[in-house]
């Protein structure tokens, strides 16, 4: 019925009556690239003369994407495009909240009688561990930001803004701003890199930002 709420021992809550969850769609190894050094960029935590456009990414649709990277990889995760990365960078997954969910065990209703969660489907349901927080105020254009989000976890790649273009309306400049990543044994690593586009300091300076980062159950 309408109403019913299931909090965990953080006072989030986890299980709603009134909404479907986002349940795992499908998953596929981010492992080609192309365009090897398409672009020189430098940053502290690396430069990408070793990395190129992931070939066969997921498309940018209605789906939640999380990002689990393989030790030593570098990528640059763009929403629309092709993420910029090395060779073998890691495992892509989608959630969706249109996925069928699988009566069994416990079952939970809205007031329309459709299934929103249940003890089989709840596996599938991205288990949120913490955030990658960057602080406002944290000069990531010029500072690294480190963070251990442990070694089988999956940040939400949905979230992490980035842009890649090959230049300006007259052709002449290439452009590109985001958050460049490096992994390395649990520890995740940010820098903003920009060229003929916005800064950290113009976009998140002032606010920082979160983003989740999860464990998928059902493929651990």
């Amino acid at each position: 019925m309408s109403g019913f709420q299931v909090f965990n021992d953080k006072g989030a809550v986890v299980i709603d009556s009134d909404y479907f969850g986002t349940y795992f769609r499908d998953s596929k190894s981010y492992g080609a690239v192309t365009d090897t050094g398409i672009y020189n960029i430098t940053t502290p935590i690396g430069n990408t003369s070793d990395m190129g456009y992931v070939s066969g990414a997921y498309p940018l649709d209605g789906n939640l994407q999380w990002f689990k990277f393989s030790n030593g990889a570098k990528a640059v995760l763009c929403n629309g495009n092709s993420p910029l990365a090395t060779a073998n960078a890691g495992t892509m997954a989608r959630t969706g909240t249109d996925v069928p969910i699988v009566s069994g065990y416990r079952d939970v209703y809205n007031a329309s009688g459709q299934l929103v969660w249940s003890a089989v489907s709840a596996a599938k349901i991205p288990r949120v561990m913490g955030f990658f927080d960057i602080p406002a105020g944290f000069t990531l254009d010029t500072s690294v930001y480190s963070q251990n989000i442990g070694t089988n976890t999956w940040l939400l790649a949905s979230n992490c803004p980035a842009n890649l273009s090959y230049g300006d309306s007259e052709g002449s400049l290439t452009g590109y701003s985001g958050l460049f990543f490096r992994f390395d044994s649990g520890n995740l690593q940010a820098y903003w890199i920009n060229q003929s586009q916005r800064s950290w300091a113009q976009t998140f300076q002032p606010y920082g930002l979160r983003i989740p980062y999860a464990i998928l159950s059902n493929l651990s």
